[in-house]
């Protein structure tokens, strides 16, 4: 090869060169595109499928909660759905089975909002059986002149952090002269172990908004059970929430923490999966906030002139003979529940033996949420507490 044909060809290599690295950020970028097409065909065809596999049957409401600012969910305003074979209907306010009545009452008009969980929802019980209508019925014909309205805002999943938000935010609005709240430690505990609590900036020991959970609003509207700390997006798919389950249950099978491991007769109530999360650490966690948002829920009422009244719930298990170490510790949960309401100075109202007294074993459908007689035996303690306080100005 000569010189100028040497000369020539690097030349043309020099002109190649720079084209060379281009080149392949190209093909880079086309193969991250590629890749990240298949990759999401591959994740919808198994999102879709894995909520067709629990999608169910439809006879029952998942779709019945919305996400909330402030809270990782509150009941749909004006919806209509069926839980465990009742069906029921929410108004504006998202509230169960009431009318939509203005936010001022009317003269003459004395308002309770009774909070709580799937307990004070009324899983089971029609409306017309349930704790707030029957005391509603009975107050009315103790004093025909006074018009009561006990208005039910529980909601499934809802746990004390929640009731403080949602006064805070929604409730105080619609003018109750008393509030009242129905806790069952088993199960509110153990959801509080699982929140976050959001502070406002700058104010610590203030609650904003809680986070995250066991429950969260999927992509497509329906409940799902989890574990999330968000919400974030990818917590709302059902691909995230199968493998959260199956590697937590994964965990607890080979590493199970305590009071779950060896304790005898533990009661908290799990969704499974989510035992491997609920160490004493956590479960401790759960009670301070538990107590600490009753504390809060109490000073904001008090500062509104609003009264306020804790229902202390039982369990079935403490009723019945043969749950032997379930019971005891179920019944430890409530006398610990009881001193923390009395070094809080809250005022409540203990359960416990207005229904043994009344039934016992037989007011339960299940571990916690009492029947239609179990729910009368709840509005008579009810009505005795609040019927010589209920005086309208």
């Amino acid at each position: 090869m000569n010189t100028s044909e040497s000369a020539s060809q690097n030349r043309r290599s020099a002109n190649r060169s720079p084209d060379r690295p281009a080149s392949r950020r190209k093909l880079y970028f086309l193969s991250l595109f590629v890749f990240a097409i298949g990759f999401a065909i591959v994740f919808v065809v198994v999102e879709l499928t894995i909520r067709y596999l629990h999608s169910g049957d439809g006879t029952e409401t998942r779709d019945h909660l919305v996400q909330a600012d402030y809270m990782p969910a509150k009941m749909k305003p004006h919806y209509q759905g069926r839980i465990w074979g009742i069906p029921f209907r929410t108004n504006r306010y998202g509230l169960r089975d009431e009318a939509d009545f203005p936010e001022n009452p009317a003269a003459g008009e004395y308002r309770v909002l009774s909070l709580g969980d799937s307990i004070a929802f009324g899983l089971g019980v029609p409306t017309a059986g349930h704790y707030t209508k029957l005391l509603e019925s009975r107050l009315s014909q103790e004093n025909p002149k006074i018009t009561y309205r006990i208005i039910n805002g529980a909601g499934p999943g809802f746990s004390p952090s929640g009731y403080y938000l949602y006064l805070k935010n929604e409730g105080l609005r619609l003018k109750p002269r008393r509030v009242i709240i129905e806790i069952e430690l088993c199960n509110d505990v153990t959801d509080e172990a699982l929140v976050r609590w959001e502070e406002k900036p700058g104010d610590p020991g203030s609650l904003e908004r809680i986070r995250g959970g066991r429950y969260i609003v999927g992509w497509d509207g329906n409940l799902l059970a989890t574990y999330c700390r968000g919400p974030y997006f990818f917590e709302k798919t059902y691909t995230y929430t199968v493998l959260t389950r199956r590697v937590l249950n994964l965990l607890y099978r080979l590493t199970p923490p305590e009071p779950f491991a060896t304790t005898e007769g533990v009661t908290y109530y799990s969704l499974g999966f989510d035992r491997y999360l609920l160490d004493n650490e956590r479960i401790e966690q759960g009670w301070k906030r538990v107590f600490g948002a009753l504390e809060k829920t109490r000073e904001l009422l008090r500062i509104n002139q609003v009264e306020f009244l804790l229902v202390i719930m039982p369990t079935q298990y403490m009723f019945d003979p043969a749950s032997g170490a379930y019971g005891r510790f179920a019944a430890g949960l409530v006398k610990r529940a009881v001193a923390e309401a009395e070094r809080c100075g809250l005022p409540y109202l203990d359960m416990t033996e207005p229904m043994r007294e009344g039934g016992g074993k037989s007011l339960y459908f299940d571990f916690a949420h009492p029947t239609e007689q179990g729910n009368q035996v709840i509005a008579e303690e009810l009505y005795k507490a609040l019927k010589q306080r209920t005086t309208v100005e």
